[in-house]
């Protein structure tokens, strides 16, 4: 969801993540513990434009911050690299 309400193409239909199919789409304020790695930086945050540039503890890149004020805020899991777990 965009930060500043929805957005939709010309024919009113509800415009969606551009992400890669399968990832995990969450708030970037609910991933505890990833670190930044070579995020694309703009005027106000990430960009996805690089790809994964999120590392968890082990050092395995695992996802995909998009945080700039023009972009969805938003934080791409990659299904490749996450797996659900019971707590």
């Amino acid at each position: 969801m965009p930060r500043y309400g929805t957005i939709s193409d010309e024919h009113g239909q509800y415009l969606v993540s551009q992400g890669p199919r399968g990832n995990i789409v969450i708030n970037p304020d609910g991933a505890h513990g990833l670190e930044y790695h070579h995020a694309s930086s703009a005027c106000c945050g990430a960009t996805p434009t690089g790809g994964l540039n999120q590392r968890c503890a082990c050092g395995t890149l695992v996802a995909t911050l998009c945080s700039d004020c023009c972009c969805p805020y938003e934080l791409h899991l990659s299904a490749d690299h996450v797996r659900a777990v019971l707590p």
